[in-house]
């Protein structure tokens, strides 16, 4: 649990379903990478695509809600509501949200410090798809993308179009949405999107109020496009707070605290795609992301602030040579970072270049090879200053073995640049933490017909110099006398995912998926010792099945199994017990109406959806929400 007044601040900010439908033979799609930059060779790699049409059978509301449950990745949710929660892949615990990779059209979500993305600002209507790409991906990613990349590809409709929608359901809550596409003409379109959101939500001193605007002008002409973005956000929540056990088996709503946030975000996006030739194509992409915040914490109101400027250009090349069809990608990555809080200002500014080639060897097998150099300056306070720079490398083979099955490894470099959070309250022998450095080996194999889908992949990664928070480590600069960010000593995760769907007929499919995840320390005083807030055992199924032809209704059952509690590093307490909660969604549409049905936690499952150890209280636990209903009414134009 962090326990500085830094890292309480930053805490503060806002941070496949499958329908009945025929597959076709297995053909990987074109993955968006780097910034949103198309990648048409095959990616060697674990890749799970949620299609729009999965989004929409699933009848959430959330993001969070459409993640939950898919291979590879746990929750973790300190405030109740989803909007502040994040997501681990391959076996993360409390630092998952710096260690797992959000993307939205390729800007970054991740926060440049302890906060975790606001989901709520990527509003259902305006995703297209989801790409889950499991696993390492510093070479084409950056900084972050340590056990994985959730990277959102955003809506382009082709038509005039517009779509209202009302929800109400448990808590209080009601919600308006809507979204409008306009083909203005001689190439151009326009596209507005807002959701206004407000709920008491399941515990007390917990209410939230929401809204989010979201336009885009686009100009597409015959060698490529241009689009101006802009997004405003005013997000306000109160926080309830820890609770003990006694207190949570009390009265599992009640508050433990009196703070609250108020935070307003806008967000400038400029972007443009040029084809030079049949070879050469240059994208570029600019955003700024400027969030102001008020929040209540330690009996005072405080201020704070956050300037994100990202500037990305790259150069891809398309051409056939003597071995194949090859791809070539050059791009650069600078993301400017200042934040202030406290009466302290902290500026960081990476600067990567980075290269992808993918070669085509004969017409089944692709060869991946990738290259990128970092740097990070770091201005603390004014006062302490520091530069770094390391190199990541990739290579991967892809094998399309036979039409229906493709097998692929990888081996890659991670990397990832401690924080201006984390280097804010270190030892006082430390002024900048060492960056966390380590090996990502993916295997895998896929078998995909015309009935079914079937993928087993393994992997292993191995770090030096993690980055984590240690609670219980004496620090005579805390406030108590314990607590710090540190490099730990050796640590491996390795495991391996089983998924699989059948298409039973034409009105029902089944799909399922387990997860086996060790995480452990290999070396230091927690050695051998698991992950503490880390799944061992993680697995879903879902039904899908079309009542008839305008109704299609869907039940999903997600467990977690036991895990030590978050800064148990030592296993002091026993784990928290493994859950299943089970999930039913029901749509109905006629002609231009859409009615939706969505029961989480059908069965009122008490469980936490968060849980840690304090060194001086002890076990603190975030209860979870029981049954919530939602229901949407809605019209198309």
């Amino acid at each position: 649990m962090k326990l500085s007044r830094l890292a309480l601040a930053v805490a503060l900010l806002p941070a496949p379903t499958l329908y009945a439908t025929e597959l076709e033979p297995y053909e990987l799609e074109p993955s968006v990478v780097t910034r949103a930059t198309t990648l048409n060779s095959p990616v060697p790699a674990s890749v799970q695509v949620i299609s729009r049409s999965d989004i929409e059978s699933s009848v959430a509301t959330k993001l969070l809600d459409v993640l939950r449950g898919k291979a590879g990745i746990q929750v973790h949710d300190t405030v109740g509501n989803g909007s502040r929660a994040t997501f681990s892949l391959r076996g993360f615990g409390e630092n998952s949200v710096n260690n797992t990779l959000l993307l939205v059209d390729g800007r970054s979500l991740n926060q440049p410090f302890m906060a975790g993305a606001d989901f709520n600002s990527v509003p259902l209507s305006n995703i297209e798809r989801i790409e889950i790409i499991r696993g390492a991906g510093t070479v084409l990613y950056g900084d972050q993308a340590v056990g994985g990349v959730i990277n959102i590809i955003t809506r382009e409709p082709t038509k005039t179009s517009a779509y209202v929608e009302i929800s109400r359901g448990s808590q209080d809550t009601e919600a308006y949405r809507g979204n409008v596409f306009a083909n203005l003409g001689a190439g151009f379109s326009a596209y507005i999107s807002g959701e206004s959101n407000n709920s008491d939500n399941y515990r007390k001193h917990n209410e939230s109020n929401y809204d989010n605007l979201f336009t885009r002008l686009k100009f597409d002409h015959e060698n490529g496009w241009l689009l101006y973005e802009y997004q405003t956000i005013d997000d306000e929540l109160k926080y309830p707070g820890t609770l003990s056990a006694s207190q949570k088996k009390n009265d599992r709503k009640q508050a433990n605290s009196t703070d609250w946030n108020d935070t307003k975000t806008e967000v400038h996006r400029f972007a443009l795609k040029q084809k030079i030739n049949d070879i050469f194509s240059f994208n570029f992409d600019y955003s700024n992301a400027d969030q102001d915040g008020v929040f209540y914490s330690y009996g005072s109101k405080n201020q704070q602030s956050v300037r994100t400027d990202s500037f990305n250009p790259r150069l891809t090349a398309r051409f056939d040579s003597s071995l194949g069809l090859a791809e070539v990608l050059l791009g650069y990555d600078q993301i400017e970072s200042d934040y202030r809080a406290w009466g302290s200002k902290y500026d960081q500014t990476r600067r990567d270049w980075y290269s992808s080639i993918s070669q085509g060897l004969g017409k089944d097998i692709t060869l991946n090879l990738g290259y990128r150099t970092s740097q990070v300056k770091e201005d603390f306070k004014n006062t302490s200053k520091h530069r770094d720079r390391e190199e990541s490398t990739s290579i991967g083979l892809s094998w399309q073995v036979t039409e229906d099955i493709r097998t692929f490894v990888k081996r890659e470099d991670v990397l990832r640049w401690a924080n201006v959070d984390e280097n804010g309250f270190t030892l006082p022998s430390v002024d900048f933490l060492k960056p966390q450095l380590g090996t990502s080996w993916e295997t895998g194999i896929e078998w995909r017909d015309a009935l079914q889908n079937y993928q087993l992949s393994a992997f292993r990664l191995d770090l030096d110099n993690e980055l984590l928070y240690d609670s219980e480590i004496n620090n005579p600069n805390s406030w108590n006398g314990k607590g710090a960010n540190i490099n730990l000593d050796k640590t491996r995760r390795q495991g391996f995912m089983l998924e699989g769907m059948r298409q039973v007929s034409d009105d029902l499919s089944v799909s399922a998926q387990y997860t086996l995840t060790d995480a452990r320390y290999r070396a230091g005083s927690f050695k051998d010792k698991e992950v503490a807030w880390v799944s061992k055992h993680m697995a879903s199924a879902q039904i899908n099945y079309t009542v008839f032809e305008r109704m299609t209704a869907q039940l999903e059952a997600n467990y977690t199994g036991p895990r030590y509690l978050s800064s148990d590093d030592k296993h002091e307490q026993a784990k928290e017990g493994g859950f299943t909660v089970f999930n039913a969604a029901l749509k109905y549409e006629y002609k231009d109406l859409v009615t939706k049905l969505r029961v989480n936690n059908i069965t009122g499952k008490e469980y936490d959806s968060h849980a840690g150890l304090s060194p001086f209280a002890g076990p603190y636990y975030y209860p979870a929400a029981k049954r919530v209903t939602t229901v949407s009414v809605g019209y198309k134009f």
